[in-house]
């Protein structure tokens, strides 16, 4: 009985990873530069509502609920999922949710980041389209969305080892 269920955790571990990985981004997690500069990129309000799809260790999450923000992550990957719901449990206006963020209705978000594959945005575009309210905010990471020029507001790359960021609005 042991050996099946370190089996079945395993497969668990394997299986969200992969699926993740193929629907929108293998697990990178943002690094802490970058989560401080998508804050102050968002201008995060008090009250807004703030979404990290693919949050993995919910640090975007974190940050954008000490500005105040309910701050919601979600993530399919178990392992930084998990993590993330521990932490949360000790962080005020945080909520942490599993599943793959391609079924969840975004109609309340003020703020989404995404830090994914670029094959992944075209597809979130006609979500954020359908879904998001006028002057909602979405900023990417490391690639611009093709075909929202007219919606982007600001390109932020300090430096040349810096990723870009993009600050679009709806």
């Amino acid at each position: 009985m042991m050996t099946f269920l370190v089996y079945l955790l395993v497969f668990l571990i394997l299986a969200t990873a992969v699926y993740g990985a193929w629907s929108a981004a293998p697990w990178l997690p943002t690094r802490s530069k970058d989560v401080k500069r998508m804050v102050k990129l968002a201008n995060i309000k008090p009250g807004e509502r703030f979404y990290d799809l693919g949050c993995g260790d919910g640090r975007s999450v974190f940050a954008a609920a000490k500005e105040g923000a309910e701050a919601i992550g979600i993530e399919v990957f178990i392992l930084p999922y998990l993590y993330a719901v521990i932490k949360s449990l000790f962080q005020k206006r945080t909520k942490i949710l599993f599943g793959d963020l391609f079924n969840y209705d975004l109609r309340g978000a003020d703020v989404i980041f995404i830090f994914l594959m670029n094959k992944s945005y075209q597809k979130l575009a006609k979500k954020f389209e359908e879904e998001l309210k006028p002057g909602a905010r979405v900023i990417t990471s490391c690639w611009p969305i093709d075909g929202w020029e007219d919606k982007l507001v600001k390109e932020d790359k300090p430096t040349d080892r810096d990723l870009p960021l993009y600050l679009y609005q709806i």
